[in-house]
């Protein structure tokens, strides 16, 4: 039975927008690609917006909010308070009649493959992250409209699909819990002296401020690459070209540490031990530091990426224009418990350990990533 595609404008419509004014205390929602609206203290451990919230729109449980970039999909109904409130920036849309329109179904449709093409292929501007969609081409966009019973069915198949990501997701967090718990053990052991990063590395050094492209003589790291989890993601590279004279300087290899020094206070001084055997650049934003051995650089970087080492940089970083900074003359400050060598045998016993698990939830999270492309690709033609 083929189903009616309908203009999203005949489904929703603006909301009448309401302020905050003074005088009233609502909890601060914010936009996330992963989870929709969340409590923004909840997720950020602080408050980052502004002090004056009177221009603030406040959203009751139940209408669509619509963020930016939203070709990034950062669009959700409000289910979680009874009232809240979102930036200005953001859109806010009341659904025309629920009674013929299931609200979970279409969020995610909105937050689709398929949603996200149409939104890509209509974003207005020049500036990337700046690039909007004009209301009136959002408001035409097609919508697959089902009888409200398949609605209701489609959006619980792809709740059910999605649930099984968010456990692979859990999963891999247990594994970054056993670094905390390492560390516990570390710092908590009796008559342990402590020493800074400075004792256990040789040398440190800022990356390069030339400009990177598309092409080059060497990739480039930039802050991006390292990941929250200690990681180096070695996608959506850019290149570079350096002189001879300052390879030296410039080019980080196996065993040496990249430490984040400027981003936000969540994220600064996140730290990735470097395991490639080709040679690469790196960015300004990046302080390479060179372990006096493989088992310091790691046990460096395992501290600096649990929970007592974040707590530290956090304490230590300085906030420069909204952003976090730590040089590297503090990044060699940094205190941590003094390393012996059955400590740093059990930390590379357990990264081995931790690093086969993540690798074999990995390609479980593809799998699940692949099912649920699939379903979803499936359950907007009618073919579910």
């Amino acid at each position: 039975m083929s189903w009616e595609t309908v203009p999203l404008g005949s489904i929703i419509m603006p909301a009448n927008s309401v302020r905050l004014g003074h005088g009233r205390a609502l909890p601060v929602l914010s936009m996330t690609t992963r989870d929709g609206l969340v409590e923004q203290a909840s997720r950020f451990r602080k408050r980052i917006a502004g002090a004056d919230l009177s221009e603030y729109k406040v959203v009751n449980r139940g209408p669509l909010v619509v963020g930016f970039p939203i070709d990034e999909a950062v669009l959700a109904f409000q289910w979680s308070h009874e009232a809240g409130i979102v930036s200005p920036a953001y859109g806010v849309w009341d659904l025309r009649d629920a009674r013929g329109v299931d609200r979970k179904y279409l969020e995610r449709y909105l937050r689709s493959s398929a949603a996200i093409s149409f939104y890509r292929a209509k974003l207005r501007g020049t500036t990337l992250r700046r690039r909007t969609l004009p209301r009136g081409v959002f408001e035409a966009m097609p919508v697959p409209l089902p009888p409200l019973p398949e609605q209701r069915r489609i959006a619980a198949i792809l709740d059910e699909a999605d649930a099984v990501r968010v456990l692979s997701g859990a999963q891999e967090g247990k594994l970054r819990e056993l670094l905390d718990s390492f560390f516990d053990s570390v710092a908590g052991a009796p008559g342990r002296r402590s020493v800074t990063v400075g004792d256990l590395v040789e040398s440190s050094q800022y990356g390069t401020s030339a400009k990177a492209g598309e092409s080059g003589q060497f990739p480039i790291l930039r802050m991006g690459n390292v990941t929250n989890d200690g990681r180096i993601d070695l996608t959506n590279m850019k290149f570079i070209d350096i002189d001879e004279s300052d390879h030296a300087r410039y080019l980080v290899h196996r065993g040496d540490l990249l430490f984040n020094r400027t981003n936000s206070a969540d994220l600064v001084g996140k730290t990735a031990v470097y395991r490639e055997a080709e040679p690469r650049a790196f960015a300004g934003y990046l302080v390479r530091l060179r372990p006096k051995s493989p088992e310091l650089g790691e046990y460096v970087a395992g501290y600096l990426n649990s929970r007592h080492g974040k707590l530290t940089l956090r304490k230590m970083a300085k906030s420069i224009v909204g952003m976090a900074n730590i040089n590297a003359r503090e990044a060699l400050s940094i205190r941590l418990p003094e390393p012996d060598s059955a400590t740093l045998t059990r930390l590379l016993d357990l990264r081995q350990r931790v690093e086969a698990e993540r690798k074999r939830l990995g390609t479980r999270r593809r799998w699940t990533d692949q099912l649920f492309a699939s379903l979803q690709h499936r359950a907007f033609r009618g073919e579910l």
